[in-house]
């Protein structure tokens, strides 16, 4: 990326200072803190590749361009000790940039005073248009008025989505907080202000991760930021761990177990625990309070420690992955993930019903043969009750009974090949294991899969059905279904350990 400095040049009278880059031992000697910035970007980056000066009509007369020294001048110079050039010439600050760099692109821009909100608005478009893409910027707002620095971090920051630009620095001359030093010159610190742009990307990637449900910018961020050498053990860990759990959940990992790559659970407990290392033993991450915006984070993912059981006995059976399933749904209603959320809602489902009924819930026989399929029969068998019931008008709580659902389904399995393949004693022990759903399944459960199913499709045919279901549905639909599922689950006497279900409106959290 080329090298772009950008500056604004104001109407004062200005007078030789030693500036002084905070921090390093750089130190110039110029009346113009613009050629001290520039001196220090080109030993620490590089030469310039353009300059740009805004000036307005009067600092365009007053510093850009050589002149004479008023008699007012010469006396202020007098006051400071100091003594004007030769012939009273007060060299402007255009032939200085051409003799000191001479291979840099020199342009000077007029801006208006931004006296009001139209000429403000002239000032961020003459800032947009004088960057080019794919530049880095740099830019020093020692001498404009106090609306620059405020609109030089605005338009960088638009720069950076529109015209892909970066910020390589911003900087400020404190001339006010000067002191005059041992050899009778006024030493100025520049203070490096890169960090303010530097927080609002921090903070803007955090926003799209608790809105979006997306690490990618927090993690290129991280990358190119904090510099090599200065990554802290655990927050590294944190970071790349917060990516694998989003990664996770966007592929829809909910299996419990294995690696930080294969399963959100697995991806949480390990961010969780770097998490916690790094707020013991760090006290920073990089040069920016990132801190804070982690905490954030870690708040905003504490849904998937929530925990969840049953009693069957005189023993507590965890529905581990349920656990799972039910926090990636709600991560998705919060962040606007609706096929994602379906996707995650109806095999959570499935798997509630293998885990509260003691079903292996990663087998897929058990999960998909015995259990998706014997669902799914089921629904279909009472939507078509429904139907007929409502063309005769026979009373609508009449739905098939347990034996005939049990016989038809048992007439159905009998002509998979897979099932039909296993041993005689593995058909009867799954045999038994679909008789056992269909007596102990409630109706709305089975309802609800089916309506959750009907929907899901629709996301997967790409809203290629007869009748249009708007995305609004969808996404109402996903929240109240969830809720629905939740209910249900109350019922059948699941209970939650540190849930936030019990605040209210989980999805609001």
């Amino acid at each position: 990326m080329s090298i772009h400095f950008i500056t604004v040049l104001g109407t004062s009278l200005y007078t030789n200072c030693v500036y002084e880059m905070e921090g390093t031992d750089f130190a110039y000697n110029t009346p113009y803190v613009q050629m001290a910035t520039l001196k220090y970007i080109e030993s620490a980056y590089g030469p310039c590749d353009r300059i740009t000066v805004f000036v307005t009509e009067k600092s365009e007369k007053q510093n850009w361009l050589t002149r004479d020294y008023t008699d007012k001048e010469k006396q202020i110079l007098k006051e400071r000790h100091g003594e004007t050039e030769e012939g009273g010439k007060k060299t402007g600050l255009e032939d200085m940039l051409k003799a000191e760099f001479p291979d840099a692109e020199i342009k000077n821009v007029r801006i208006r005073e931004g006296q009001n909100k139209e000429e403000i608005d002239e000032i961020f478009e003459s800032m947009y248009d004088a960057m080019g893409p794919d530049e880095t910027i740099y830019f020093d707002f020692t001498h404009g008025l106090r609306n620059i620095p405020m609109q030089a971090l605005t338009v960088i920051h638009y720069g950076k989505v529109v015209k892909n630009i970066r910020m390589g620095g911003m900087y400020y001359g404190a001339f006010e907080l000067g002191k005059i030093g041992g050899d009778g010159l006024r030493h100025v610190n520049i203070l490096d202000m890169s960090a303010c742009g530097a927080i609002l990307d921090w903070t803007n990637a955090a926003e799209s991760f608790i809105k979006g449900g997306s690490s990618s910018q927090i993690g290129k961020l991280y990358r190119e930021r904090v510099r090599p050498g200065r990554e802290e053990k655990y927050s590294t860990k944190t970071l790349d761990r917060l990516c694998d759990l989003t990664n996770c959940l966007n592929t829809s990992r909910g299996k419990a177990g294995g690696s930080e790559k294969g399963s959100i659970q697995k991806a949480y407990e390990y961010f969780k625990s770097n998490y916690n290392e790094m707020r013991k033993g760090e006290k920073q991450i990089s040069e920016i309070p990132l801190l804070r915006l982690f905490d954030k984070i870690e708040e905003d993912v504490k849904i998937f420690d929530r925990k969840c059981y049953v009693i069957k006995g005189d023993r507590k059976v965890y529905l581990e992955n349920t656990a799972t399933g039910m926090a990636a749904v709600q991560w998705a209603i919060r962040k606007s993930l609706t096929q994602q959320g379906f996707t995650a809602l109806e095999e959570t489902i499935k798997t509630y019903i293998c885990e509260a009924c003691g079903i292996p819930a990663d087998e897929e026989l058990f999960r998909d043969t015995i259990v998706g399929s014997t669902v799914k029969f089921m629904g279909t068998r009472y939507n078509s009750a429904r139907k007929s019931q409502k063309k005769t008008d026979q009373n609508q709580g009449l739905l098939p009974d347990a034996d005939s659902l049990k016989e038809g389904r048992r007439q159905e399995l009998e002509r998979d090949s897979q099932f039909m393949g296993l041993k005689e004693q593995e058909r009867e022990f799954y045999l038994q294991k679909v008789e056992e759903l269909i007596d102990n399944l409630p109706v709305e459960l089975v309802n609800l899969t089916s309506d959750v199913a009907r929907y899901r499709n629709s996301l997967n045919h790409f809203g290629f059905q007869k009748e249009e279901t708007k995305y609004t549905k969808l996404q109402d639909k996903l929240k109240e279904l969830y809720e629905k599922t939740e209910m249900l689950m109350k019922i059948e006497q699941v209970v939650w350990e540190d849930s936030c279900l019990a605040a209210g409106n989980p999805c609001d959290r």
